[in-house]
């Protein structure tokens, strides 16, 4: 780093040239640089540096989802910030196509929300917005198959994934071909205000066996 010893050109700047240029005479530090507003004036840390940015909470949840035709019977996550082994008491001894089985116990420690930095979103059955900003959001659902279930004709089912904001069905999307285990998600960004309220709904049409479905929201707030 350049350390200012006094005047070491015809002027007294750490450059001579910096003399011919207009903002010569603006405050500068001990060091002859010059005083940036906002940059130099306040503490650059991390906590300040990020200070209206970068909150984010990531949502999940576990549902075992079966084909209902009645207009496909979505089913609406019930997100919360943490869980019991009661909560995901239906999913206690679902075995997969790969043949494992999943334990309401342990899914309830390892499936949980995550909120990083400040918490501007909760989890109440939706996620709720307690600070009004622009968000950037990824909605998810995994398809995981269970048992018997074959990849190769998964081509004549479908699996929906719904991003609901406020309670109204926003964007979607589907896909077939879904493998024994597959993921669809939806990308949105635009503003919410305080109290604004998002949630995802998901759904199959695989009629034979259930689905282990785990449904996820991410949130980012960019401002």
């Amino acid at each position: 780093m350049i350390v200012y010893a006094g005047k070491q050109f015809w002027n007294d700047f750490n450059n001579g040239d910096e003399a011919l240029f207009e903002d010569a005479g603006l405050p500068r530090d001990s060091n002859k640089f010059k005083i940036l507003p906002w940059i130099n004036t306040r503490k650059n840390d991390y906590r300040t540096a990020n200070s209206w940015i970068a909150a984010q909470g990531l949502f999940q949840w576990l549902k075992i989802k079966e084909w209902n035709s009645s207009a496909y019977a979505f089913s609406v996550a019930n997100m919360k910030n943490s869980y019991t082994p009661a909560d995901f008491a239906e999913v206690n001894w679902f075995v997969a196509s790969d043949g494992t089985t999943y334990n309401a116990d342990t899914l309830s420690k390892g499936i949980k929300s995550t909120i990083i930095w400040r918490p501007y979103v909760n989890a109440d059955g939706d996620i709720i917005i307690w600070k009004s900003g622009l968000y950037a959001v990824t909605c998810q659902c995994v398809f995981i198959a269970p048992t018997w279930y074959s990849a190769s004709n998964s081509y004549n089912y479908k699996f929906y994934v719904y991003l609901v904001l406020n309670w109204q069905m926003d964007m979607w999307t589907q896909g077939r071909w879904c493998w024994t285990i597959d993921a669809y998600s939806l990308f949105f960004m635009g503003r919410f205000n305080t109290w604004d309220r998002i949630n995802t709904w998901f759904t199959h049409t695989y009629e034979t066996k259930a689905f282990l479905c785990q449904p996820s929201i991410n949130l980012y707030r960019l401002s």
